[in-house]
C-alpha cells in the first residue's frame, strides 16, 4: 500500500497487528559522536540511555532547569553503534543544539547537524525493518512494538520505497500524515507542536510514563520533574476523550463540566477514531477532571475522559 491508499482502519490494524510506517517529515537530525556521547547525553534527557541494548533507541524529552519541556526527541543509534542520531523538530534544531552545546564542557562528545530523514514504525513486526537503514533503533510508543529509522536526505526516496515494500510484505504498509494523526489521536498519543509544546511540564503533556525514567541518575531539570511525580501533581493534564454523537466539536473548543457551568479546559485535537469507531480527541483539562470516566462537555457536546487505549 502507498501512503495515499491506506485507510485509517487499515493503518490502525497494521499498527496493532503487523507494522505501520510513518514518514516523520517534521524532524531533522543532529549527530552525537565521541566515546562519552551516551553518558553525556544521558545526563541531559529524561529517558534512559545508559542501559540501552544494542539496536535499541529511546524516546525522551529535554527539559529546562525548571522542568518545562524544551523539546521531545528520538535517540537512534547508527548501525555500527558509534553514533547517536537525534530526531528533533526541525524548527527547534538550532536552539536545541545551542542548549546541548552549553552543557558540553570536558566530555569527549561532538555535536553536528545532519540532513537526515526519519521514519517511525509501529507494530509487532517493526523490528524486522531495522536492517534497512543506517540509523535504526527499537522504540515502542504504542505498546505493540516499534522502531525509528533514519538515512541521509539524499536517500529519502530509496529508503521510503524499501520500507513500504518490506512493510507490505509483512502485512502492513506506509501511511501519510493525515491518516497517522487519526491513529495516534485515537490511541491517545500526543504530538509536539500540536497537543503539547514548550509551555508544559512532562506530566501536563501526559508523557511521564512514555518519555521519562524515574530510575535513572541525575539529568537537567530532574528535581522538578521528580517532585511533580512523587510529592504533588500538576494543575492541568492532557487527557484522551470520547465525544458522543455524530457531530464533533473542533480543536480550540472549550471543555466544561458535565453541567456546562464551569470552563475547565480546551480541546487540542479531534478525529474519528479508526479503532474506537467514534469521535475522539485530546484535551487539556484541570487536574480534578482527569480521572477516566469523568463526564464532560466539549463545544456543548457530551464527552467522557478515556483511559489510554
Amino acid at each position: 500500500m502507498t501512503p495515499s491508499t491506506m485507510t485509517p482502519s487499515q493503518a490502525a490494524r497494521a499498527a496493532r497487528e503487523t507494522v505501520l510506517v510513518v514518514p516523520a517529515r517534521d524532524r531533522t537530525g543532529v549527530l552525537v559522536t565521541g566515546k562519552d556521547r551516551t553518558t553525556w547525553l544521558n545526563g541531559l534527557v529524561t529517558c534512559e540511555l545508559a542501559k540501552r541494548s544494542a539496536g535499541e533507541g529511546a524516546y525522551g524529552l529535554l527539559v529546562e532547569k525548571k522542568g518545562k519541556i524544551q523539546t521531545d526527541l528520538f535517540v537512534v543509534p547508527s548501525a555500527d553503534g558509534k553514533t547517536l542520531a537525534l530526531a528533533l523538530p526541525d524548527l527547534l534544531v538550532e536552539s536545541v543544539m545551542e542548549t546541548l552545546d552549553h552543557y558540553l564542557i570536558m566530555e569527549d562528545a561532538d555535536l553536528a547537524g545532519a540532513d537526515l530523514v526519519f521514519f517511525a514504525a509501529h507494530g509487532p513486526r517493526s523490528a524486522e525493518l531495522l536492517s534497512l537503514a543506517p540509523f535504526a533503533g527499537s522504540i515502542d510508543l504504542f505498546g505493540t512494538g516499534g522502531a525509528v529509522l533514519a538515512a541521509p536526505a539524499a536517500d529519502c526516496t530509496a529508503l521510503g520505497a524499501k520500507l513500504a515494500k518490506a512493510a507490505a510484505e509483512l502485512g502492513g504498509g506506509i501511511t501519510d500524515d493525515a491518516t497517522w494523526n487519526a491513529v495516534r489521536i485515537d490511541h491517545g498519543l500526543p504530538r509536539f507542536g500540536v497537543e503539547f509544546d514548550t509551555s508544559l511540564y512532562p506530566q501536563e503533556a501526559a508523557l511521564e510514563k512514555l518519555a521519562v525514567s524515574f530510575d535513572k541518575g541525575c539529568y537537567l531539570g530532574q528535581e522538578v520533574v521528580y517532585m511533580l511525580e512523587n510529592r504533588g501533581h500538576v494543575k492541568r493534564k492532557l487527557v484522551s476523550v470520547r465525544i458522543e454523537g455524530d457531530a464533533a466539536p473542533v480543536a480550540g473548543d472549550v471543555v466544561t463540566t458535565e453541567s456546562g457551568e464551569d470552563v475547565i479546559g480546551e480541546l487540542k485535537s479531534v478525529t474519528f477514531g479508526p479503532d474506537s469507531n467514534a469521535f475522539v480527541g485530546l484535551a487539556m483539562v484541570k487536574w480534578a477532571h482527569t480521572t477516566p470516566g469523568t463526564a464532560l462537555r466539549i463545544g456543548g457536546v457530551a464527552a467522557v475522559v478515556r483511559g489510554r487505549p
